[in-house]
């Protein structure tokens, strides 16, 4: 549904810092970013620096959960103690889905040093230094991949996790019948990502059109609702057994990113500077931070955590 008329004054900013970054930026480049795995692995190649120095230098590429309403890096654990906290009695091998810089593998195979744990990333360079964050752990590893053609056997884990990421398929029944197809009968796969709310495109333009903004600008070429998510998990044989909405959680961290983007887009000749000597990567992620506070509060995206199991 669209935000109640109450609400007015945040549609009236979203469409002021649309125009303000229409004026800075040429947002039409956005149209098509993330539609092919190069694409996206540019993307990540490019915003790498804004990662490390703007997010987090601990190597977390993902929002930190904060319960509490006040951002803490400690946050950034949050969706592997989630993860954890859902791995069955007698869970031999977990495959992570876009590891990235191996933040999430290492925090997971240090607390259960039974199992092993293998990630894959289609970035080399993250996945380099994944593999060095691993290095004194000797049953977890990551290599390059494509969550969309993985090199992994038939029937050999027990659960697969991604975060923040099945968002970048350009063929999610592929994906998702590729996790299908590696997970044990029974094993599950569990999901934390933004979703599409029900109702979007019944919402008012601006917010439609600011959520697609912040969708390309992180190379998500299309964005599903929740419901047309499931329905093709389902086809694939992956049931939803849990859903927990932590949408909340992310707030801090979105409105710190948000005060970050802000004094850069509030300087018209600071952002005309910066768009002369960055990469465009790391403009459109200002672009992403300054309108996904708003977007959320809108109501257009919600962040949760899925839980599905294999049948």
């Amino acid at each position: 549904m669209p935000p109640p008329a109450a609400d007015q004054p945040l549609l009236d900013e979203l469409d002021r810092r649309m125009h303000l970054l229409g004026k800075l930026f040429d947002l039409a480049r956005l149209e098509g970013r993330g539609r092919t795995p190069q694409g996206i692995r540019r993307y990540y190649e490019r915003s790498r620096p804004g990662y490390r120095f703007v997010h987090s230098d601990e190597g977390a590429m993902h929002m930190a959960l904060n319960p509490g309403g006040t951002f803490h890096r400690d946050g950034y654990e949050g969706q592997a103690l989630l993860v954890h906290e859902r791995l069955a009695p007698g869970t031999r091998d977990v495959l992570e889905l876009a590891c990235g810089n191996g933040y999430n593998l290492a925090l997971l195979a240090r607390r259960n040093p039974g199992v092993g744990f293998v990630g894959v990333d289609l970035v080399t360079s993250q996945v380099k230094r994944a593999v060095g964050v691993l290095a004194d752990l000797p049953r977890a590893d990551a290599r390059v991949g494509d969550f969309q053609s993985l090199a992994i056997a038939d029937g050999s884990q027990d659960c697969v996790y991604v975060v923040e990421s099945l968002c970048h398929a350009t063929d999610l029944a592929r994906a998702l019948g590729e996790v299908a197809r590696v997970l044990r009968p029974g094993g599950r796969l569990v999901v934390v990502d933004g979703w599409r709310a029900e109702g979007f495109h019944a919402m008012p333009p601006i917010v439609r059109d600011a959520t697609i903004a912040v969708e390309r600008a992180m190379a998500v070429a299309a964005g599903r609702s929740l419901a047309e998510w499931t329905g093709v998990a389902s086809m694939c044989r992956l049931h939803v057994i849990e859903e927990l909405d932590l949408t909340a959680q992310i707030m801090p961290n979105l409105d710190r990113l948000e005060a970050i983007a802000q004094r850069f887009v509030s300087r018209p000749l600071r952002a005309r500077l910066a768009r002369a000597v960055l990469s465009e990567s790391l403009l459109m992620n200002a672009v992403a931070a300054y309108l996904m506070p708003l977007v959320v509060r809108a109501g257009a995206h919600t962040y949760r955590l899925l839980t599905l199991e294999h049948r």
